[in-house]
């Protein structure tokens, strides 16, 4: 794609959008790239904040999101702006401002959850996650349940709640996307890649915490941060 930009018999239109794609696609490969390297997904992205300890999401995803909405987003909105300029108002409009709107939600979208991050905090009184759409939250002594599930299609590590639990709270986060974040009352999910290597220490501490109060005096302590990171 980069070498038709460059040197196809083109108008330099079609070659910049060309290029611009061939930018694009590039970038989407090193992004896969790096999310698979096990030098990144070993990377440590365990902490202590105020007394709780943190467990960031991998933001590697995220970054591949924004990056691939950004130059589709570019390349229909110049390819509209092109059509326009040419004269093809009607069809430059009919065929490439839906993709601008759909693309750029996207990216909106993307962005927002960049800026506001994605991260499990445990702290002495409950456990608070914050994914890319929702944020969702639980007091431990209403955990009934702590394992591993499935739930959208991807592992989830599950926290589930007495069906009487009260103290349970969930909201879905600012988003511009006309689409619906999936919430179910009573339950906390943690997206199990996006917390790797963490993940199987993260079941581990959760389960712990969740069965024996006594166990939570090691919230927020160097001891917690220490055994979600023996895989690192």
């Amino acid at each position: 794609m980069l070498a038709a930009g460059a040197s196809a018999p083109w108008p330099w239109q079609a070659r910049v959008c060309v290029a611009i794609v061939g930018v694009g696609l590039l970038g989407n490969a090193l992004l896969a790239a790096r999310e698979w390297s096990c030098s990144v997904r070993w990377g440590d992205r365990v902490s202590t904040r105020g007394g709780a300890t943190v467990v960031a999401y991998d933001r590697v995803p995220a970054y591949a999101a924004a990056w691939g909405a950004g130059w589709t987003s570019l390349v229909a909105s110049l390819g509209t702006a092109l059509g326009v300029a040419a004269g093809s108002v009607g069809p430059a409009l009919v065929l490439g401002l839906p993709f601008v709107v759909l693309f750029g939600l996207v990216l909106v979208d993307s962005v927002l959850a960049l800026s506001r991050g994605a991260e499990v905090v445990a702290d002495r009184e409950r456990l608070t996650v914050r994914s890319w759409s929702t944020e969702t939250s639980l007091a431990w002594d209403d955990v009934e349940r702590v394992g591993p599930d499935v739930a959208g299609g991807r592992a989830v590590l599950a926290v589930t709640g007495y069906t009487a639990a009260t103290s349970w709270t969930g909201r879905r986060l600012p988003h511009v996307w006309p689409r619906g974040a999936r919430l179910v009352p009573g339950r906390v999910e943690v997206d199990s890649r996006a917390v790797e290597p963490h993940s199987p220490w993260l079941l581990s501490v959760l389960q712990d915490w969740a069965g024996d109060p006594a166990r939570r005096s090691e919230i927020g302590t160097a001891d917690a941060e220490r055994r979600l990171r023996q895989s690192a």
